[in-house]
């Protein structure tokens, strides 16, 4: 296990940090790569914020909702569900399906092709103008959907940004050296880093 992980768990990362944001019940989040919901749970137990959750495959997407159903009635009409691939562009991915290691970038004997649409697309459906904070665990995906959302300009319709990065490709090391002093530049500060485990930025600007 490498330090940071290590680190992560002594700080109690998962069950501190990743809820640690100043939000409230107006506040909109969205959560890339729901899983079977688990994080997007504990931030509406918490907050009763407005969420969207983009969810690729049917079964984890499945399984979410149902976590949804039953463990936020009374914050089930707030939460948005989603069940799409998240790219830069409108295409078809196959997606190779290995729980929560699934990821397009892998092989496996169980795959399954789905859908992916921009951002963009979902926040014009939703009329989201501005996302209070965005979770991004998509598998190796993240380093694209940031590359483009810093050189569009989308980043800055976000104040808080959490990401796992991953290991995928062989320059994974300078595409995140490099996104992260496209944040710098757009007015983003670090808030706390753990390489390769979770990071998360605050817009300084918004």
């Amino acid at each position: 296990m490498s330090n940071a992980h290590e680190r992560w768990g002594a700080d109690k990362g998962d069950e501190i940090k990743v809820i640690d944001y100043p939000l409230n019940e107006n506040s909109q989040v969205i959560e890339l790569g729901g899983f079977h919901g688990l994080w997007t749970k504990r931030i509406s137990q918490k907050f009763n914020c407005n969420v969207l959750v983009v969810e690729a495959i049917p079964d984890f997407y499945n399984k979410m909702v149902e976590e949804f159903d039953y463990y936020l009635k009374e914050n089930r009409h707030k939460i948005k569900t989603e069940n799409y691939g998240i790219s830069t562009e409108e295409k078809e991915v196959t997606f190779a399906v290995d729980g929560d290691a699934t990821s397009s970038y892998l092989n496996s004997s169980n795959k399954v092709t789905v859908k992916c649409l921009p951002l963009k697309h979902f926040l014009d459906k939703h009329n989201i103008e501005k996302v209070d904070l965005i979770q991004i665990n998509v598998e190796g995906e993240e380093y694209p959907l940031l590359e483009n959302w810093i050189e569009s300009g989308l980043m800055n319709k976000i104040k808080f940004l959490q990401v796992q990065y991953h290991k995928f490709g062989e320059d994974y090391e300078s595409r995140r050296n490099n996104i992260q002093e496209g944040l710098k530049k757009l007015g983003f500060t670090l808030r706390y880093e753990y390489p390769f485990v979770w990071e998360s930025w605050e817009n300084t600007n918004i």
